[in-house]
């Protein structure tokens, strides 16, 4: 005969670890503030404390799925009988909508015959008949009947954060006659903590953000030093091509350089055999010539046809020779071309 020896089923420890898992997380969840615990998506399902009637008793009523170990940590909603609630209407300007409840706090001892310190209120805002006006539901419960609650929940063990009226019917959430101070100053808590850490993370990023700076610097600094080598044999280079720009530029002038002995074999070959010359001055790349010669306006002509001299112009008027034959002249003209002393 054969023996099956078999292990524990896996399913059953795996179901017995996931229910460690889930009960630890709800513990946790427990702990967290309300407004975070919607922020991060969870929303804890509190235990009602519905007081019934007038006399004041009371029955416990579950709606978690799950309870907690610890009931002084659980946050608890009491929800208190209609009964103990009286409800009123008031219409009032739509202009009173920003500063509501301020004006109900005066309007509380008009509706009941008590002060505003014995009691508490909510309140919900429908439109009126105009539209110039808003209907507002006012719902005020005594102050002595939400202690008693309040006591009756303490007394339990439990951790009470709200009243509220029970039995809502209507759209939204029940209005909320009491709300206990934790929740505020754990909201404030929680935004303090948040801009303690919204100014860490600025410093923190300021930080870096000069860490990265002085990186930078650093680097460009290294560069800087890498480079000065290179930039000393640029500028060397740089100064010794100016001085072979400068040489080339030299010997360009002087291939378009003309000497005196040039332009006055030049000046020659212009002046026709029919004319001679009495005088020739070079100054600079100007040319002064005079003489004689039967038609004196044509050499103009002649200079400004030539390849080597422009802008012709006489110096003084023509004037006719002693033999009548020949016309006196004073020339200038310009050469093209550098002269080279």
């Amino acid at each position: 005969m054969t023996v099956a020896l078999s292990s524990p089923p896996i399913g059953d420890l795996a179901r017995l670890v996931r229910r460690g898992v889930t009960w630890w997380v709800d513990e946790l969840a427990q702990l967290l503030p309300r407004r975070l615990s919607r922020l991060l998506g969870h929303e804890p399902e509190p235990l009602i404390l519905t007081t019934i009637g007038p006399g004041g008793g009371a029955i416990w009523r579950s709606e978690a799925s799950r309870m907690s170990t610890h009931p002084g940590r659980t946050p608890v909603t009491i929800a208190i009988d209609a009964s103990l609630v009286f409800e009123a209407s008031l219409d009032l300007p739509r202009a009173a909508r920003r500063s509501l409840r301020p004006i109900l706090e005066h309007q509380i001892e008009r509706l009941v015959p008590l002060t505003a310190g014995e009691t508490r209120f909510d309140f919900r805002v429908a439109p009126g008949a105009d539209d110039n006006m808003i209907r507002v539901r006012v719902f005020i419960a005594k102050r002595s009947a939400l202690d008693a609650a309040l006591t009756t929940a303490r007394d339990a063990g439990l951790n009470p954060r709200r009243i509220v009226i029970a039995g809502w019917r209507e759209p939204g959430p029940p209005p909320t006659l009491w709300e206990s101070d934790q929740i505020t100053d754990t909201g404030r808590a929680l935004r303090r903590r948040m801009e303690i850490a919204a100014l860490a993370l600025a410093a923190l990023a300021y930080g870096l953000y000069l860490h990265r700076l002085d990186q930078i610097r650093d680097e460009l600094q290294a560069r800087v030093a890498a480079a000065q080598p290179a930039a000393e044999t640029v500028g060397a280079l740089a100064r010794k091509l100016a001085g072979a720009d400068a040489e080339a530029a030299f010997f360009a002038r002087r291939t378009r350089a003309m000497t005196p002995l040039q332009i006055i074999d030049a000046v020659t070959m212009l002046v026709p055999n029919n004319s001679w010359l009495t005088g020739l001055v070079l100054d600079h790349d100007t040319i002064e010539i005079s003489g004689y010669s039967p038609n004196a306006s044509a050499l103009v002509e002649l200079v400004e046809h030539s390849a080597l001299f422009r802008n012709p112009r006489f110096s003084s008027p023509i004037t006719l020779a002693p033999d009548g034959k020949r016309e006196h002249f004073d020339l200038t003209f310009e050469t093209k071309r550098v002269l080279v002393r």
